[in-house]
């Protein structure tokens, strides 16, 4: 059992990493302690024969037997719903459905220990199997810490346990014995836990029927546990609800705390495995980025020594002939070996690319993007279903920090999101610069036209008149300029590689390290009020 401090549990869900669920909890709560009798909650797999129990108890008494309640071997049962009585509230939920892996299924658990959280009496209802694949969910109910007498165990449909009691009433009751027995060693439950065998519906007399009477069952009275169970049932009016209620917040709270942290537990896992891969991107963005300035930077410098020669060279007439093919090749040969290299970046960087996304966890961040992308829901101001699970509402504040976040940076990120989504594709569609021959034609008509220029110069004015030297010089950082900025679209468009490939994580790597940080902080915190309050449980 764990006692918490109530106070603290609230303060700790409302700085919840995104925004706050105190309010949502104790508005849960208000609407329960607002009650002045006594709640009774029958809870339990689907199977168990809850409504079944609960249609006995109210035809006996001589109470109608609401519309909503179904009687039936399948799953019926899918929201929690009571009965208002003259002395008390009882209520049915719908049934445990352990690991399900469907949303309904999962949501009908919830609301269920969501009743059990907010009740005075909890009754578990059990098969005569004794709790099989809900043995774990019903022992942790058991720890919660119930007032003697405020948990109860009923063990239905006992007429189905293989002792027919119309042939062999000793052995049914032996049996029954046999049952309560095994019941309380499984739970470790104290003497203070009442523990009822029933056969509720004998032999499916009234079947799924609830127009009945409750004369129907009077041939079955004196061996189907009703009576011991109705008559604590009318006893429970006059039972301590101050006492009751008390004990009902320190569970209720001690759930909430426990339900909100597990689920902080489990987001963290995933949300620590997307900042990983954000991580990851972001480095090998700044790699890629650091080898293309190396490559650019090595280029840049091999290319101003190319045109500086190739102008000397035909200032010197050393080319003869066709002066601007000469030029051409030399350029040309020069643009073929430095666009190979950036071709191999490239290759290098979509290859990567390719294999972070085939990696199963990608699957996850991608999800994480595609929420983080998404246009906000609309808000519905529709009132909340008492006992539906506020789990749900924990990875929208945590996507909502994301979107925060998203919103406050630069604007980019939602267009490179859109880029990255197809990045092989967009890679492959990076074809803005030119090819080898048109990048170095321009340049060679360039130079081929100065030479041809200072040769009709000479002939004009004589031989012996070599071009001035600041002049030269101004010539070589013109044509090198021009190189320079023909140069440029080839280093862009691999830039645009890297972009393409990393945006996702680059824009999502800032805010979620400080996500997973705030989780972790969080759920620290969280932990140690459950310590605190195993400690304080302990003591008492």
């Amino acid at each position: 059992m764990t006692v918490v401090d109530v106070d603290a549990v609230r303060d700790w869900l409302e700085r919840l990493p995104g925004g706050s669920l105190a309010e949502q909890y104790a508005k849960e709560w208000a609407t329960f302690g607002t009650s002045v009798r006594p709640v009774v909650t029958l809870f339990g797999s689907y199977d168990a024969g809850k409504s079944s129990l609960l249609r006995r108890l109210l035809v006996d008494s001589g109470r109608a037997v609401p519309d909503w309640l179904t009687i039936s071997a399948r799953h019926e049962t899918f929201e929690v719903n009571e009965v208002d009585t003259d002395g008390y509230i009882i209520r049915d939920t719908p049934g445990f459905v352990v690991g399900a892996s469907d949303v309904r299924g999962q949501n009908n658990s919830q609301r269920a220990m969501s009743a059990v959280g907010l009740t005075d009496i909890g009754i578990a209802v059990l098969t005569p199997q004794l709790a099989t694949a809900e043995r774990d969910v019903l022992q942790r109910v058991v720890a919660e810490g119930w007032p003697p007498g405020s948990l109860w165990f009923v063990i239905s449909r006992f007429d189905e346990a293989g002792v027919n009691p119309e042939y062999d009433l000793d052995e049914y009751r032996e049996l029954s014995a046999r049952k309560v027995r095994e019941l309380r060693e499984v739970f470790e439950l104290g003497a203070d836990v009442p523990v009822f065998v029933v056969a509720q519906d004998p032999f499916q007399t009234a079947g799924p029927d609830t127009d009945i009477d409750r004369g129907e069952w009077d041939a079955y009275r004196d061996w189907d546990g009703m009576r011991d169970l109705t008559e604590a049932v009318y006893a429970i009016s006059s039972a301590s609800v101050a006492e009751l209620r008390g004990a009902a917040g320190r569970r209720y709270w001690g759930a909430a705390l426990d339900a909100v942290l597990n689920e902080l537990q489990g987001q963290l896992a995933e949300y620590r495995s997307s900042a990983e891969i954000a991580a990851t991107g972001t480095a090998r963005r700044d790699g890629w980025e650091a080898e293309l300035d190396a490559l650019d930077r090595a280029a840049r410098a091999s290319l101003a020594g190319l045109v500086e020669e190739v102008v000397r060279q035909s200032e010197l007439g050393s080319y003869t002939g066709d002066v601007q093919g000469e030029i051409r090749r030399q350029l040309e040969q020069w643009f073929t070996k430095h666009e190979a290299r950036l071709q191999r970046l490239t290759q290098s960087i979509t290859k990567a690319g390719g294999r972070e996304r085939a990696r199963p966890s990608w699957e996850g961040f991608a999800s994480l993007v595609a929420s983080v992308d998404a246009e906000p829901e609309p808000t519905v101001n529709e009132p909340r279903e008492q006992f539906a699970p506020h789990m749900e509402q924990v990875g929208k504040m945590l996507i909502g920090v994301l979107k925060a976040a998203d919103g406050q940076s630069s604007g980019s990120a939602k267009v490179l999101t859109t880029k990255a989504a197809g990045s092989a594709k967009a890679v492959g569609g990076l074809t803005r610069h030119i090819g080898v021959a048109e990048a170095a034609l321009p340049l060679a008509v360039h130079i081929a036209k100065w030479v041809d220029d200072r040769s009709a110069d000479r002939a004009t004015q004589g031989n012996g008149m070599p071009v001035a030297r600041g002049d030269l010089q101004q010539f070589v950082d013109d044509c090198t300029a021009r190189a320079n900025a023909i140069w440029q679209p080839f280093v862009d468009d691999v830039r645009e590689v890297v972009d393409v490939e990393t945006a996702n994580q680059v824009a999502l790597h800032d805010s979620l390290s400080r996500l997973v940080g705030q989780m972790q902080d969080s759920i620290a915190e969280g932990k140690s009020l459950t310590l605190k309050g195993a400690v304080s449980a302990q003591e008492h």
